[in-house]
């Protein structure tokens, strides 16, 4: 490209960063190969004149579009496509958050998409590969800005954020088969802390609502009462959940468990997996594990008792609330708290390279530091993100919406100054242990139970990061 293409760097510094990073699907640009993509993004449909194989000038495509950046000229094309037919004039996805939920995915995201060569999807949480497969990938690739856009902008990568990616295999392969190339990111909270979190926002947040405007299946309990009569009467415990659930988990990943030779069974013999399995038998490796579709059982009754490891429960508290929706994300507060399981999967379809561990607590206490090692590894130039984490965090306190940001002094009270980044840096790794260690004090379980899961799940905290080569401040 020369001078006059407007948009990007006609000596190539955009498709190199200066930690040598190039940004996913931007090589072939890089090495001036002509090619039919331009990055991440296929040409508008060519004239029927015009064959498909003939070479494009993409030069006068980027003038083009370069005079289209308003905000109206931006498209989110949403409509359907025939699966046979080519995307185009639509860009791939860069890079895509696949969890955890209640991690600070939609933080993440919009700190990412706050970088001035990133555009956002048109919804954070597409969840294609998980709830929508049987549509075309130009009903995905549609969520995304169109080729116009995205190249009228000099953008260099776009992405989406969705939680419910991480806990299935069959995800992984669909999401290897159709998009290989991205980068995969994800973001992994205490899991104490990230079980507390779902607890209240997933359960006891619906059960108050659905209990208060009577929409409950137990007909028994009147609607209509306060806040503090439905908690001390209808709800059951953190404790009382979990205890249930550790039961279930203990049983299923035992040698031999259901969590194990199903995902044998399943998976065992599928082509993207069947080395790994091998691998692992041969060298006395802890097996694979489906956790999320496979050790939690499904429903004793229709509608009092929604999954097995309930049904002590109900039985001595027929009076209390449990059956609501997003069951899947009310029956594992700790299996969604237990990241290698689950990610194992993601390393067997996508190479180590392109996989990246964010942790929580960094994205709080060391933004900047954060979001400048995750832009270079994204291969994305420096950029001062000051004024977009200044915004604060975003869906917390309740969900106030994906695109909700709450202020920094009304996430942390004691910490109204949490937005300055220049300040995050210099908090110490020592500080952000104290600062969980008093979290997990202001939990409401007991100190043995707390003890006990804590020794559960610090195994499996270990295999995340030798997974990953990264470390967390919690242990």
């Amino acid at each position: 490209l020369d001078e006059s293409s407007g948009a990007y760097d006609s000596n190539g510094g955009d498709f190199v960063n200066a930690d040598g990073k190039t940004p996913p699907f931007w090589a072939n640009v890089r090495d001036g190969k002509n090619d039919t993509h331009w990055g991440p993004c296929l040409p508008p449909k060519p004239p029927s004149h015009q064959a498909e194989e003939e070479s494009l000038d993409w030069r006068s495509i980027i003038q083009w579009n370069n005079q289209r950046t308003s905000d109206s000229a931006i498209e989110y094309p949403r409509h359907d496509v025939a699966p046979e037919s080519p995307p185009w004039g639509m860009c791939k996805p860069g890079f895509i958050i696949i969890g955890a939920g209640k991690c600070g995915t939609s933080s993440l995201y919009h700190y990412i998409t706050g970088h001035d060569r990133v555009l956002p999807a048109s919804e954070k949480q597409i969840h294609y590969f998980k709830y929508f497969p049987t549509k075309s990938m130009a009903w995905y690739l549609g969520h995304f800005p169109s080729t116009q856009a995205f190249l009228g902008s000099g953008a260099l990568m776009t992405g989406e954020a969705s939680p419910g990616y991480l806990p299935y295999p069959d995800v992984v392969a669909l999401a290897q088969k159709r998009l290989p190339g991205p980068k995969i990111i994800l973001a992994a909270r205490e899991p104490l802390d990230r079980a507390w979190s779902s607890y209240r926002y997933n359960y006891v947040a619906p059960a108050l609502e659905w209990a208060m405007k009577g929409k409950l299946r137990e007909k028994s309990i009147p609607k209509g009462m306060t806040e503090d009569y439905y908690r001390e009467n209808h709800l059951f415990s953190f404790e009382e959940m979990l205890k249930a659930e550790l039961k279930v988990l203990r049983e299923c990943f035992k040698p031999g468990g259901k969590g194990e030779m199903k995902a044998k069974e399943r998976f065992g013999k599928m082509s993207w997996a069947i080395d790994e399995f091998q691998r692992r038998e041969e060298e006395g490796l802890p097996p694979l594990i489906d956790l999320d579709e496979h050790c939690y059982g499904s429903k004793v009754k229709h509608t009092l008792v929604p999954r097995r490891q309930w049904a002590d429960l109900i039985e001595a508290n027929p009076d209390k609330i449990i059956n609501l929706p997003n069951l899947h994300l009310v029956q594992s507060f700790i299996g969604r708290s237990i990241y290698a399981l689950p990610l194992e999967w993601w390393y067997i379809a996508f190479p180590p390279e392109d996989i990246y561990l964010v942790c929580n607590e960094d994205m709080r206490d060391n933004t900047a530091d954060m979001l400048n090692r995750l832009t270079s590894w994204l291969g994305l130039p420096e950029f001062g993100f000051s004024d977009v984490v200044s915004q604060g965090m975003y869906n917390v306190g309740g969900h106030r919406g994906y695109d909700k940001a709450t202020p920094w002094e009304e996430v942390d009270p004691d910490a109204v100054d949490a937005g300055d980044i220049e300040a995050q840096d210099d908090i110490q790794k020592e500080d952000e242990h104290d600062l969980l260690e008093e979290r997990e004090e202001n939990i409401p379980i007991s100190d043995e139970f707390r003890q006990e899961l804590l020794d559960f799940v610090r195994p499996y905290n270990e295999r995340l990061f030798e997974l990953t080569g990264q470390r967390c401040s919690w242990l």
